[in-house]
């Protein structure tokens, strides 16, 4: 055989062999997990009439965390989110002369069931349990100077994905549909709580007595290794039990950093895979 048969025949076989691995990669494909870390900065509405018939304006600011990830439920279609929100806001009274603190933190799960896929656009819906508690102080009254708040729903959520050259553009809204909040009466203080005079301070919650929606729109530019996410953020939830109305309403701006991360251990780290995203 002469030797252009022969180098003929080694470089056929070594194209049908790297064909095969790329096949066999592509088949078996690691997914990475999408965390953002973001800082927002805002307006903030806040109102309790367990502390004040007033209603009380400043400003908001967000600390939050979000990761995403594909899993194989529901042949590959389900991608789980998890979000961690602190929320910290200063505000006045419209006369200017009492201040409210107020310190929230929430933790979301759940994820959505991808229903529309092209080349460009993706649309999920699917729902999160939310968890929520905090306080907020009004630094002006003296027998009940401060308002707990705590709350859990299931939500339903809906998100949609859009790539255009090279950044990533992400709307996303989520509604709380039915769950529990804890809330005092109308004159009862927290000290009788403490005591035990504690019926229905803890509640059903549906669209009889609270709403809320949150609104979640971001642009993630790709810089070098990772990704700057810059856009907005509007929270908004209301209650109103035990002839008490509360609501805490914030828009935001919102920017941080994006990163992909994977975990890699045992056989896959002794593997070659190829990295299939769970956001962009």
């Amino acid at each position: 055989m002469s030797m252009y048969r022969i180098f003929s025949s080694l470089c056929l076989a070594g194209c049908l062999f790297s064909a095969n691995s790329l096949y066999a990669q592509s088949e078996d494909r690691i997914t990475s997990t999408n965390s953002a870390t973001l800082i927002g900065i805002g307006g903030s509405n806040l109102y309790d009439t367990y502390l004040s018939p007033l209603k009380y304006t400043g400003t908001s600011l967000h600390i939050f965390n979000e990761r995403m990830r594909k899993t194989s439920w529901f042949n590959n279609k389900f991608t789980r989110q998890q979000l961690i929100d602190l929320e910290i806001t200063k505000t006045d009274n419209p006369a200017g002369n009492a201040t409210q603190y107020s310190v929230l933190l929430g933790y979301s799960l759940g994820g959505h069931y991808n229903l529309i896929k092209t080349d460009k656009f993706r649309f999920s819906a699917g729902g999160l349990w939310n968890i929520s508690g905090g306080v907020l102080y009004n630094q002006r009254n003296s027998n009940n100077p401060a308002s707990a708040r705590a709350y859990s729903n299931i939500q339903l959520s809906a998100i949609a994905f859009y790539n255009w050259k090279q950044i990533t553009f992400r709307g996303q809204v989520d509604t709380p549909v039915m769950g529990i909040l804890f809330s005092p009466h109308y004159g009862q203080s927290y000290y009788e709580i403490s005591l035990g005079n504690s019926v229905d301070v803890v509640n059903f919650a549906s669209l009889h007595n609270q709403r809320g929606l949150r609104t979640y729109f971001t642009a993630d530019i790709p810089i070098s290794k990772i990704s700057l996410r810059v856009g907005y953020l509007g929270a908004f939830y209301q209650t109103k039990i035990h002839n008490l109305q509360t609501h805490n309403y914030s828009n935001s701006f919102v920017i941080g950093l994006v990163s992909e991360s994977i975990n890699l251990s045992g056989n896959k780290l002794k593997t070659n895979k190829i990295i299939n995203s769970s956001f962009y």
